[in-house]
């Protein structure tokens, strides 16, 4: 039978609660539009369910429910659910961006030949809804090349969840867009490393890929998918007026939000940790997103991490990894995000539920981060003790 909740805890979990509206609403919707989609919602962001849905009330109720787990019990590591779970359906991709993260796990899995099979990402899917998950990304590579996305899109159940993408915006034309429409798509998040042409093309090495881009992002909100713009950050960007540009061609292309990203040092950037943002540096950024907060005529900014302070461990204010979120890699590896280069375990050989609460419990991510884990030196002193990624899952005791 479960213990009646006492007044100190009621009490601590409609501040929570209101705390938590009230940081959504700073967060998201203060002053910026609002998109209508289907079912005449408002949606805020690519992320989150559209507000008063089924899946948006869904999200709330587990959310109180940790809230009084966390309560009753103190804790609040098998109190949290992934709310987002970013699933890598192929590693294929006809960009070779200098920044990529995921360049390792493309090779490994095309020498191995283990990608995930279609049944394999659905069961994938279903195990996330049931562990809570009220927003599906798929990403890659470059998930349009996945020759059953369509079909994949269409298994998510609406009445549980969202499905976004992101995708570099190459294959975006109208026949591709009624496609992903017809399956369900949410959103899609398009990749723009730099506010021009000539750079963007040349980060990525594939000329020409700008102006399809922002020309597919054009097509999907003419047919009512939710759009945005991601972009990493760096000290130059901020610094020579990048960062403003780009939320000048946001604006132009009336997108619904800009995703930053810090820039990682992890794949093609392995080891050049002096790319991480300083504190001081951060704090320019939470600035930065203040700013475009009051520009009524700018999109809103999502930034990796939500927000720059904790205030309810359980709702994981702050880094979502393994808080609020998961990363499947193509392979069926299990990470805490898509830049953690160290896996927790492989859904061939155990359930997603025992990874999660696995990675839940570590030390790494025991307590709330108010930055990104991999833009803090100290978190990657702790993964050099680890030692490099192997082909085997990292023991739950060793972190």
């Amino acid at each position: 039978m479960n213990t009646p909740l006492q007044s100190w805890q009621r009490s601590a979990i409609r501040n929570g609660m209101e705390r938590y509206r009230r940081a959504q609403e700073d967060y998201y919707a203060g002053g910026k539009p609002l998109a209508e989609v289907e079912g005449g919602y408002k949606a805020f962001s690519l992320v989150s369910p559209p507000m008063g849905s089924p899946v948006t009330r869904r999200r709330i109720r587990l959310i109180v429910d940790n809230m009084v787990h966390s309560s009753k019990t103190g804790t609040v590591t098998l109190a949290r659910t992934p709310h987002v779970v970013t699933m890598a359906v192929t590693y294929n991709c006809q960009c070779e961006c200098a920044h990529c993260s995921a360049v390792d796990y493309q090779r490994e899995t095309a020498k191995n030949r283990d990608a995930l099979k279609y049944h394999e990402l659905k069961k994938a899917i279903d195990d996330s809804l049931d562990l809570g998950t009220t927003c599906v990304i798929l990403t890659g590579g470059e998930p349009l090349l996945y020759q059953k996305i369509y079909k994949l899109i269409a298994e998510v159940d609406r009445s549980r969840s969202v499905c976004t993408m992101f995708s570099n915006g190459e294959f975006l034309r109208e026949s591709t867009i009624a496609r992903l429409k017809a399956a369900g798509l949410y959103g899609v998040y398009v990749s723009l490393d730099f506010p021009d042409a000539a750079r963007h093309d040349a980060n990525r090495g594939r000329p020409g890929l700008f102006a399809k881009a922002t020309h597919g992002l054009e097509l999907c909100r003419q047919a009512q998918i939710l759009t945005g713009i991601s972009t990493y950050i760096t000290r130059e960007k901020m610094q020579n007026g990048d960062m403003d540009a780009m939320m000048d061609v946001a604006r132009k292309l009336n997108v619904l939000e800009v995703f930053l990203f810090d820039v990682i040092p992890t794949g093609r950037l392995d080891g050049q940790r002096e790319c991480i943002l300083t504190d001081a540096e951060a704090s320019k950024v939470i600035e930065f997103r203040h700013k475009y907060a009051e520009k009524s005529d700018y999109p809103r900014i999502v930034h990796q991490t939500m927000f720059a302070s904790i205030a309810y461990p359980c709702v994981a204010e702050g880094c979502p990894a393994a808080m609020v979120q998961l990363h499947l890699r193509a392979n069926g590896d299990v990470s805490p995000c898509d830049f953690t280069p160290h896996s927790f375990g492989n859904i061939r050989q155990q359930p997603l539920r025992e990874i999660w609460e696995a990675m839940a419990k570590s030390e790494l991510y025991a307590q709330p981060s108010a930055r990104c884990r991999l833009s803090r030196p100290d978190f990657w002193v702790k993964l050099d003790e680890i030692g490099r990624p192997t082909a085997e899952p990292i023991p739950a005791s060793s972190i």
